[in-house]
């Protein structure tokens, strides 16, 4: 467990740093109000929108605060529908490329593995040959003669994203507080997202596991070249991965050099990724060029599985409806679908959300495969979501995320690459899925088990009930906004026919007392007076209640 001191200490050394960068960069209304929790009446945001260069100022700070900060930023890239056009292209120039850490990778990996180097390595890169914010990559050779990666955590970043971490919470916070745009973008819930996804990135074996997952997942697939792990040689420090020798998948001069046809590598690695995400459960989180190499036997390989993608299997049936109604423009389907996926919602008019779908589907049509735009497809629905304000769970998020990357990496080797026609075939196979017989068994017997449960479990409800009636136990509550106003209503109502029944018999109390003998004034005794003017009062009271009813 983290020492809460210590965790303390490194929070506040990251924050003086963030002080002193945005002062740097002229953010000094962002830094006071981080540096102190008064309100402020002004609307900094207004006002550093109108200073030039404002978004490329927010690249160079991130830029300077460091690999959490720069991950966070490449996260937000990716949001087109939430953010502006022009902070997405500054967010976009970010990469997570920094200088290598000086270590000695002898010594460390003798410290990592407890043995010698010699022992296990025939030959070992004294150099990286990537470097990133969470590890750093050196080629070597095995005694045995295999050619692996060794993929080296750098020292302490564990702490270090963890304190960016904490004072990166602490600044969305303070954002949410003065600037709207943070609240209306729902800014903490995409942070709680990038947070799970980069402490996953910091285990290695949890990477492990996953390469380990993705290869079982593919073991008959010949199309996939899939990365193996030397398990007895990595650590949660230390991954030790098989090496694939392969280009990148956007290189089309590498490709034409190995005369790989690039309509036969598109349609591959579309049907690999679709195969991860619908059969699966189980897709990558980044499928970005880089990410994807090419074999000289034309395979498809992904790499850098740190960050994975999971699907429950009700997920995954959400998933097929929603892509089945999708393409076949059934909107009433997919509204309902959209609703069991998300996981908050919150449709002020059904009738408009529809029109918006209807105008969404009518653009697609009228353009041609040519200049369908898949990006702006989804940015639109995705406005449509927010507008509605319907949050969808993070692995929608990164299923679009990963569809936009695959197309933008098809259409780099086929311009003329219509994605939706290329998912087609998928919406045939689950419509033969769901039509085989044992699929259609499997839901009868689901259903049945379902009804068996509720029957069974039905006496006993209600024989608590019943039990609860005899013993005065049962409370009804009612939680209705109209029912709440009658009952204020009902309560004015009696209260003011309480006064005016007090009036009437104080009155009528007058009345029978006019005939006694006591001090008289103007011929009436003067307990008479006293009634009449109280009845007065309260008729008064109970007529002023009444109109306040009104």
């Amino acid at each position: 467990m983290e020492n809460p001191i210590v965790k303390q200490k490194n929070k506040l050394k990251r924050a003086a740093k963030l002080i002193s960068i945005l002062g740097k960069h002229g953010f000094e209304d962002l830094k006071s109000k981080i540096s102190s929790t008064g309100s402020d009446s002004n609307d900094s945001a207004a006002v550093a929108n109108k200073q030039p260069f404002f978004y490329e100022r927010i690249r160079k700070v991130l830029e300077d605060l460091g690999p959490t900060y720069v991950k966070f930023g490449q996260a937000l890239s990716t949001r087109e529908d939430l953010l502006p056009g022009e902070l997405i292209h500054e967010l976009k120039k970010l990469q997570d490329k920094v200088a290598p850490e000086d270590i000695n990778i002898h010594d460390w990996l003798e410290n990592e593995l407890q043995t010698e180097v010699a022992d296990i390595f025939l030959h070992v890169d004294k150099e990286p040959f990537a470097s990133a914010s969470i590890a750093q990559v050196y080629k070597a050779t095995l005694i045995n003669g295999d050619i692996v990666i060794l993929k080296v955590k750098r020292t302490a970043i564990r702490e270090v994203v963890t304190a960016d971490l904490h004072l990166l919470k602490d600044i969305i916070n303070v954002l949410m507080s003065y600037y709207p745009l943070v609240r209306e973008i729902n800014l903490p819930q995409v942070f709680e997202a990038f947070e799970k996804n980069i402490m996953e990135e910091l285990s290695f074996l949890n990477e492990l596991k996953n390469i380990q997952q993705f290869a079982r997942n593919f073991s008959d697939e010949r199309r996939i070249k899939c990365m193996q792990v030397y398990a007895h040689l990595s650590s949660d420090n230390l991954l030790c991965i098989s090496w694939i020798d392969g280009v990148r998948i956007t290189d089309i001069d590498a490709l034409r050099l190995q005369q790989l046809d690039t309509e036969y590598i598109v349609d591959t690695g579309l049907d690999l990724y679709l195969t991860q995400v619908l059969e699966h459960g189980f897709f990558h989180a980044d499928p970005h060029p880089g990410n994807l190499l090419v074999t000289p036997s034309g395979q498809i390989a992904f790499i850098d599985l740190g960050a994975m993608a999971r699907l429950l299997p009700k997920d995954k049936e959400h998933l097929e409806n929603f892509i089945l109604y999708f393409i076949n423009k059934d909107i009433d389907n997919l509204i309902r679908t959209i609703k069991k996926m998300s996981i908050r919602i919150n449709i002020k008019n059904e009738k408009i959300l529809e029109r918006d779908l209807q105008q969404m589907f009518t653009l697609i049509d009228s353009q041609s495969l040519k200049e369908l735009d898949i990006k702006a497809v989804f940015s639109r629905f995705s406005n449509i979501l927010n507008q509605n304000d319907i949050l969808m769970p993070d692995h929608i998020y990164l299923l679009v995320r990963g569809i936009v990357l695959i197309e933008g990496i098809g259409r780099s080797l086929l311009p003329d690459l219509n994605i939706i026609e290329k998912v087609k075939p998928y919406v045939a196979k689950i419509m033969a899925k769901r039509l085989s017989p044992p699929y259609v068994i499997e839901n009868i017997l689901q259903s049945l088990q379902q009804l068996q449960g509720t029957l069974t479990a039905a006496p006993k409800s209600m024989t608590d009930l019943l039990h609860k009636v005899e013993q005065g136990e049962l409370k009804i509550r009612l939680d209705s906004q109209d029912l709440e106003t009658f009952q204020r209503q009902q309560r004015k109502d009696h209260s003011v026919n309480r006064h005016l029944y007090l009036a009437c018999v104080t009155f009528l109390g007058a009345c029978l007392l006019a005939d006694t003998q006591q001090a008289a004034i103007l011929g009436l005794p003067w307990i008479t007076w006293t009634l009449f003017i109280l009845s007065f009062t309260l008729l008064i009271i109970g007529w002023i209640r009444k109109s306040k009813t009104v």
